[in-house]
């Protein structure tokens, strides 16, 4: 089941009662069979916008175009679209059948064909032996299923998906997610979810729209997105831990921060003076298992916290907290942001290192460094300088631009 359900955003905004911009103006191509994430904090704009999509929602400026045609002003019945909710939706005295077949009765699909594509959707979804059951005595995980089944029989051209996800418990999710690459991958139709949590955005998306403030800041692959972010706020928001940021100089080709010195990346041209310096977790690496080559740090582990085969070591710096606004807007919106070692004059910083390594609270360690992987970002501006890796050589959309090339 697949048909050409392309969708483009022309210049699309929305502004509330007294002049409330709510979405700035997004421009925005998902192609033809694409998985495309809306992601970002609380009040970003991506469920408003994906509601101009379905129709619900009246577009103030712009146009929406749906398979080749411009249905902007059309009303929700009237464009080939399925949406699946948070709350699932559903007709609770109704059987799994009757809730999956409800929408083709009402718009006259013949009986066999019902029948068909029930069937077909049930066999995809594990719902075959549910089908004579009321969705209300039913459980959380089973419910969303028969939500996403409904969407599935109707064929569209495209399914919007608001949080369908966010109901369920952690175990169920990691199984949902699979499910739903699963079916897009044999359905090949054009779905875009909306969803607050960056991992269900990086697991799930062939590219991902990161929103703050009803402005598009990037668009790109779950990998550019954590290897070349385009701004202080996605590189903040992206990644689990998250990015650790400091103020750092570039001078006589060297990058100092802190008490800290260390030789810039050969591949990447940087301008001297201050930027602030991006290392993520995962460039940091226990100096026993490390190349000798790699430069060396050493801290003072305050805080090690044991995940499975990791370790998260917290550790401070002798330099203050970077406190942008597009920090404190990406901080407010995660759930595992730095703060534990709250201090107003030395950063805290994390490194992600193997947990069979010994590290103790307290005793001296010796961090390598990967830093072909540090990020570099203007002070005043929060923009990208000299892109990670020499990444977003594909296609991406920053602050409403498409780029197809390293900074």
């Amino acid at each position: 089941m697949s048909k050409h359900g392309g969708i483009s955003l022309q210049g699309v905004a929305k502004i509330y009662g007294d002049n409330v911009l709510a979405v700035n103006h997004v421009d925005l191509e998902i192609n033809d069979g694409e998985f495309m994430v809306f992601v970002g904090p609380s009040g970003c704009g991506k469920t408003t916008l994906l509601r101009m999509i379905a129709g619900l929602e009246e577009v103030t400026e712009g146009s929406i175009i749906l398979a080749g045609e411009d249905v902007t002003r059309a009303r929700p019945q009237d464009r080939d679209i399925a949406m699946v909710f948070q709350n699932y939706a559903l007709y609770p005295h109704m059987t799994v059948e009757e809730n999956l077949s409800f929408g083709l009765r009402l718009r006259k699909v013949p009986k066999e064909e019902r029948q068909r594509r029930v069937l077909e959707a049930a066999k995809m979804l594990g719902l075959e032996d549910l089908l004579g059951r009321r969705t209300a005595a039913m459980s959380g995980g089973q419910r969303q299923r028969v939500a996403i089944g409904r969407a599935v029989v109707r064929e569209p051209a495209a399914f919007l998906m608001d949080e369908p996800l966010s109901n369920l418990d952690a175990k169920l999710r990691v199984s949902m997610r699979a499910s739903l690459s699963r079916l897009h991958e044999r359905l090949a139709v054009t779905t875009v979810f909306v969803t607050h949590d960056q991992v269900e955005a990086m697991t799930l998306g062939q590219r991902v729209v990161v929103l703050r403030d009803g402005s598009i800041q990037q668009v790109d692959t779950p990998q550019n997105l954590f290897t070349a972010p385009a701004n202080l706020f996605v590189a903040s928001f992206i990644g689990s831990p998250a990015m650790n940021l400091v103020e750092a100089t570039i001078d006589d080709g060297k990058i100092r921060f802190a008490q800290f010195e260390l030789d810039p990346p050969a591949s990447r041209t940087l301008p001297r003076g201050s930027v602030l310096l991006g290392i993520r977790p995962t460039d940091f690496e226990h100096a026993a298992t490390a190349d000798q080559s790699r430069p060396r740090i050493r801290v003072t582990p305050e805080i090690v916290q044991e995940v499975g085969a990791e370790s998260h070591v917290f550790f401070r710096i002798d330099a203050p907290p970077v406190t942008a606004d597009a920090i404190r807007a990406a901080a407010d919106a995660a759930s595992d942001a730095h703060g534990i070692l709250a201090d107003a004059d030395r950063a805290e910083f994390v490194a992600q290192v193997d947990s069979r390594l010994p590290v103790a609270v307290g005793q001296e360690l010796e961090l390598a460094v990967h830093t072909e992987g540090l990020h570099f970002f203007d002070v005043a501006t929060g923009e990208a300088i000299g892109r990670a890796y020499g990444e977003a050589k594909t296609a991406s959309l920053v602050g409403g631009q498409i780029s197809t090339s390293a900074d």
